[in-house]
């Protein structure tokens, strides 16, 4: 397996991450107004809430919004009731921030247990799976680099990791 290429990607990654994540821990709009429901996304062109699921997502297992999409990175709200199933992403490095709920994200080697306000990072061709642990669904923020086309999902067969 050849690491070419993934340490300038993980800096660039972990750089607008950074960025992001550092933009969505900003006081002072809730310093100004104490009205603002927590948790919040901010966007350099909206700041999104947890938002009000339609019929159809609350039906699904897993629900995905879009958010923003730049030449190198996408962002999107996940919601999770019950489990993902084991998986891959070759192509794609996740961040993810936990933003409601509580959750275990699953690797190969551990189990980690998630509360909102808990972020993870799973480098490209991780075996990894999430699953629910709350009454309700758990929602997560969630930033793909490069843009995530949708397709970069590899089924993890018994004989994987």
């Amino acid at each position: 397996m050849s690491c070419r290429g993934t340490l300038p990607g993980i800096a660039l990654f972990g750089a607008l991450f950074g960025t992001l994540l550092s933009s969505l821990l900003s006081v002072p709009i809730h310093a100004q107004d104490a009205s603002v429901q927590s948790p919040l996304v901010a966007l350099p062109d909206a700041v999104h809430r947890l938002p009000e699921w339609s019929e159809a997502e609350l039906a699904q297992a897993i629900s995905v919004r879009p958010l923003n999409r730049s030449a190198f990175a996408s962002t999107h709200l996940i919601r999770l009731q019950g489990r993902e199933q084991p998986h891959f992403h070759d192509q794609h490095d996740l961040a993810i921030t936990l933003l409601h709920g509580k959750s275990v994200l699953h690797f190969a080697e551990r189990d980690v247990a998630l509360h909102a306000g808990d972020t993870a990072f799973i480098p490209r061709g991780t075996y990894h799976w999430a699953e629910n642990t709350d009454v309700g669904a758990s929602v997560v923020f969630a930033v793909f680099a490069p843009p995530f086309d949708g397709m970069d999902r590899r089924p993890a067969v018994a004989s994987t990791p």
